[in-house]
């Protein structure tokens, strides 16, 4: 063998070594020849070249967008410190920009604390802008979401522990209701939901149009439905509905939004996670009727501004909302086409995000039960007929 074969051949031998002991690598490298690519042992650099060939290092908010696409959690906190410096030094008069990063810090690797700086912030600005009152909106409501998920995430730990306890069943039953009901948002929880409410409702008074501002605000809003859905809990159900509420009521004050599919989609969702065990059949079916027609206009809205391509998200609502209206039809026949129709909606969806793997696990369940409630018909026929 030649010596310089044998050198590659050690030096392959001692990279798979250094690789096995794990040290220098992130959790998710798996290259065997890799020398070390840990955040504390690599540094980032970027490679871009101006008109005049000259280098050019990525702006603040370039680096922010690369850290909150970014799937590695090493690499994205240390995107994350480079935009932050980059803030403070290049860009010290963009408070909103710093902010936003914090906030979106705070958001990806889960640190509640990160969120308040930012938004603190956004508070101490004195010109409240229609931009700063938009950051503002979603820092607060980020900070909502993220303390109600601490309170969720409490609950389920406690309910673990009642359920490897060896109480009697009686007890465990009580135990479990009195968590529920600790459940209620806290003073804190509800001020900083309102703040977010009146911020986003103050941004809306401008009126404007702009595409930007639009974003931005629907981005808001679908992080306020996400905060009235984890509300959706026993003794707390009419909170979540209040919430869902008023996210449509702030959709309807967007600028044009009769015409933007996101909005309209948005406003679905919103109705069809309503809890109203009071209503009756036929309130429930006109809102189902309404979600319907949503979902339709933001489909035909989404086709035509993406060549023809339909929404993934609106099919598999679909889905949902006629397997509701099949719970309440009239007579056994339509709420078989509208069952039927479901399982066509939820496979429209899955051809159209074939690598959701939570939409195929939704639809697996939702085809089994089909499949056992049409043996258990067969069976019972099956049993008239032996009978006759």
């Amino acid at each position: 063998m030649s010596k310089r074969a044998h050198e590659g051949q050690e030096s392959e031998l001692e990279s798979k070594r250094n690789r096995a002991s794990r040290e220098g690598h992130t959790e998710d490298c798996q290259d065997n020849l890799c020398e070390g690519c840990d955040v504390g042992e690599v540094e980032i650099s970027f490679v871009r070249k101006d008109a005049q060939g000259q280098t050019v290092e990525p702006s603040a908010q370039e680096l922010l967008v690369m850290a909150i696409e970014e799937s590695n959690d090493d690499i994205k906190k240390r995107l994350f410190d480079l935009a932050l410096d980059k803030y403070q030094k290049d860009e010290p008069e963009n408070r909103v920009g710093y902010a936003t990063c914090l906030v979106e810090l705070g958001k990806s690797i889960d640190v509640q604390e990160s969120i308040r700086e930012g938004l603190d912030v956004l508070r101490g600005e004195k010109t409240k802008t229609t931009e700063v009152l938009l950051a503002l909106s979603g820092a607060a409501i980020a900070l909502v979401n993220s303390i109600r998920q601490k309170q969720i995430q409490y609950l389920v730990e406690e309910q673990q522990k009642l359920e490897e306890n060896d109480d009697d069943e009686e007890e465990e039953i009580e135990e479990n209701e009195e968590l529920k009901q600790k459940q209620k948002p806290s003073k804190e929880e509800t001020k900083i939901y309102a703040e977010a409410v009146d911020s986003l409702t103050e941004a809306l008074k401008t009126g404007s149009s702009d595409e930007a501002l639009f974003k931005e605000a629907h981005t808001v809003l679908n992080e306020m439905r996400t905060y009235g859905q984890s509300l959706n809990i026993p003794y707390y159900s009419e909170l979540s509905t209040k919430v869902l509420h008023t996210v449509v009521d702030l959709i309807k004050q967007l600028p044009d939004y009769e015409q933007h599919d996101e909005a309209l989609t948005l406003w679905a969702a919103c109705l069809l996670n309503e809890q109203k065990p009071l209503e009756t059949e036929e309130e429930q079916m006109k809102v189902m009727d309404k979600i319907e027609s949503l979902l339709n206009d933001a489909n035909k809205i989404h086709a035509k501004q993406n060549e023809g391509k339909e929404n993934p998200w609106v099919w598999q609502m679909l889905a949902m909302n006629r397997i509701n209206q099949s719970n309440l039809a009239e007579d056994e026949d339509q709420a078989i086409e509208l069952y039927e129709g479901a399982i066509e909606a939820f496979k429209k969806a899955i051809a159209l995000k074939p690598d959701d793997h939570e939409l195929a696990a939704m639809f697996q369940v939702i085809a089994a039960s089909e499949e056992k409630a049409n043996a258990a018909a067969e069976e019972e026929d099956e049993e008239e007929e032996e009978e006759e």
